[in-house]
């Protein structure tokens, strides 16, 4: 079986977006809930070339202290919504609708804390992007485009 390789493995996104001594282990996140995570948002911010670099181990301070905790922070607000069926429950569709409305608040925190963390990654990179030949600023969003308060603001 081939292997899909990520920026980080499953137990980081457990270690970095988890409580510690949680229940939740790395057997319950994917290698698709990370795929889905750098796809979506981290490959958008920091462009395809930075993100070769970074897979091929250049960077690894920019990795570890800004790029994992991003992904791990996306991965986890992929994979929450899927982890009752993970976890072996919900089966049977008895779930209250203040089940449903507690489970859409924590997705939705999870939404805003991973934007903190990709936003946190945006101003590094442009603050240091001397540093990041292959970053390109002008082809982050985040830098034409801000979102506050569900209000989306392009610039």
């Amino acid at each position: 079986m081939m292997s899909m390789k990520t920026i980080i493995t499953t137990q980081q996104v457990v270690e970095l977006a988890y409580v510690p001594e949680g229940v939740m282990t790395a057997a319950k996140i994917t290698i698709a809930d990370i795929v889905v995570a750098e796809s979506k948002y981290l490959i958008p911010i920091i462009g395809e070339s930075l993100y070769d670099a970074l897979m091929a181990g250049s960077y690894t301070s920019l990795c570890e202290d800004y790029v994992a905790p991003m992904v791990a922070a996306w991965a986890r607000y992929v994979a929450e919504p899927l982890l009752a069926g993970r976890l072996g429950v919900g089966y049977d569709n008895d779930f209250s609708e203040a089940d449903n409305d507690a489970r859409d608040a924590i997705v939705m925190r999870l939404r805003h804390t991973a934007a903190i963390f990709s936003r946190r990654l945006s101003d590094y990179l442009n603050a240091h992007s001397d540093q990041f030949p292959e970053y390109n600023p002008i082809d982050n969003p985040l830098n034409h485009c801000m979102i506050d308060g569900g209000i989306v603001q392009i610039f």
